[in-house]
């Protein structure tokens, strides 16, 4: 669930430190000496290196990487490397806990893979300016993932998603095809000796506590997004008194499964698109009876798909509209928060036979992500949501909230983790998180993924919290709402927000018109 989410001189070439100067840099910059007991159980330790990224003029980064343990059951274990990137304060004396951000996922890089590495570093120097103002920020590859080992990609699938077909693939041909490129790439996990069992939320939680012993912080402030806010909250209730303060983003607590409630994240963004445009002069004028108009066009998608060739170049790839489809293509729309005023214009156009913006928007049917590293991704997710998934409650979900139930019925997660081994999931994790931390909570109205609903269910055990709601944001909305990551950066300073913070959250889209 990510934040958005050039080669160049590294920046101590700059600063002729040598190597012994930046590892001291290291600790005094964030904090002075960690205690040593966690140095001691978790052999955390941080080795510096080159940045991977072009580092502005005036700015200052710390790159390296940070060792942590295979396994924390077996003390003899191995060890893996995670890079990590340090954007440094351009405070004289910055504050001794910095801000350690945790990306969502599970399986994301904050970095970004290939060229889009220096566009994602541009927008992390703009969204981390106000922070390092007066402290240190932190990224990291969390294990497995982009440059940190072990390498749990699965290109087999990226290739077979990248394949160009002039016609749509039968279902059952596509998944013979993810079953042989899953099989394939898990038969290369288990000859590298490999353990899912090793890749978890509280695994995550740990390791991103190491890196900041590593860089000598006793205390940090987390901001963490989508999936990462689940990580964050694993943190709090795992090793509390190492946080001053938390921002969630996107909230996704450990007490609700995303299959269960499918069908219902999909009904609750509609109606609340079908509610706004009702509400709204210009848009119920603009497209009466949208609802209804909708799910006619759902049902006759579904009885009478439409083939289509979307995308431009080698990007080009078949599509059968169905209904489930056309519902997918609307909830992607509305994730970005910034296309939710055209998705009525979107139905509509569809509606009258015009297909280029549904197009834009109907996500790939194939399982594959080449920002997602796949086997991290499946050991976490079959361990913590597919498998513990009720199958009475996923039933009861899709015959309460028709149509919207079909999106789950073509599910690729429940075909994967019949194939991919899993660790089992303790019970006591998917108990609701309490801590008497200061912790902010954001969300998006119009968010598919983390509805604000889990944001009051998380605040219901942070006595300490804040939910702030913006109307026409939808998912990661610090990504596309200026205030909102206004009010992650004071939060952060003082721990606390002005009641008035944010007016403008409160306002409902405006829609676009025909």
């Amino acid at each position: 669930m990510p934040v958005c989410a050039r080669p160049a001189r590294p920046w101590w070439s700059r600063i002729a430190l040598s190597g012994l100067a930046l590892a001291t840099l290291a600790a005094a910059t964030l904090a002075g000496p960690a205690p040593a007991a966690a140095q001691t159980a978790t052999q955390a330790r941080f080795t510096p290196g080159p940045c991977w990224f072009s580092v502005p003029d005036g700015e200052a980064a710390l790159c390296g990487t940070v060792a942590v343990p295979e396994r924390r059951d077996r003390a003899a274990a191995g060890g893996f490397r995670l890079p990590v990137a340090v954007l440094l304060s351009t405070a004289r004396q910055p504050a001794p806990d910095p801000v350690l951000f945790l990306e969502g996922g599970p399986g994301a890089s904050p970095f970004g893979s290939g060229e889009a590495v220096e566009e994602r570093m541009e927008v992390w120097w703009e969204l981390s300016a106000a922070f390092r103002r007066t402290r240190n920020v932190i990224l990291f590859d969390p294990r497995g993932v982009g440059r940190a080992e072990p390498d749990t990609d699965c290109p087999e699938l990226d290739a077979a998603g990248a394949t160009p077909h002039i016609r749509p693939m039968p279902r059952e041909q596509r998944a013979a095809a993810e079953r042989a490129a899953v099989t394939t790439c898990l038969n290369r996990f288990k000859a590298t000796g490999l353990d899912s069992a090793q890749f978890s939320t509280p695994i995550a939680a740990d390791d991103a506590l190491d890196v900041a012993t590593a860089l000598g912080a006793q205390r940090v402030n987390l901001f963490a997004v989508s999936y990462g806010t689940r990580v964050a909250l694993e943190i709090l209730r795992r090793q509390g008194p190492r946080v001053r303060s938390a921002v969630l983003d996107s909230v996704y607590p450990p007490d609700v499964n995303a299959q269960e409630e499918a069908p219902w994240l999909a009904q609750r963004v509609f109606r609340r698109l079908f509610d706004d445009c009702a509400a709204n002069r210009a848009c119920r004028a603009a497209y009466p009876n949208l609802e209804k108009r909708f799910l006619d066009l759902v049902e006759r998608l579904d009885r009478n798909p439409v083939d289509l060739i979307v995308g431009d170049f080698e990007a080009r790839r078949a599509l059968r509209l169905t209904g489930a489809a056309l519902i997918a293509a609307g909830m992607e729309a509305m994730s970005t928060g910034e296309a939710v005023p055209s998705v009525p214009a979107m139905i509509d156009r569809t509606a009258r036979g015009r297909y280029d913006m549904v197009a834009e928007w109907a996500p790939s049917s194939w399982l594959g992500d080449t920002e997602i590293a796949d086997g991290l991704a499946f050991s976490v997710e079959c361990r913590e949501t597919v498998n513990p998934a009720d199958p009475a409650r996923r039933a009861e979900s899709a015959r309460r909230f028709p149509p919207y139930g079909t999106i789950a019925a073509d599910d690729p997660g429940r075909r994967v983790c019949r194939l991919w081994p899993a660790g089992t999931q303790e019970p006591t994790e998917r108990l609701p998180v309490a801590s008497p931390l200061p912790v902010l909570l954001l969300s998006g109205a119009y968010d598919p993924v983390t509805p604000p609903e889990w944001g009051e269910r998380a605040a219901a055990t942070l006595p300490r919290s804040r939910h702030l709601v913006f109307r026409s944001a939808g998912h990661l909305v610090t990504s596309g709402e200026d205030c909102a990551m206004a009010a992650a950066v004071t939060f952060v300073e003082t721990e606390t927000l002005p009641a008035n913070i944010c007016p403008g959250a409160a306002r409902p889209p405006q829609f676009d018109g025909p």
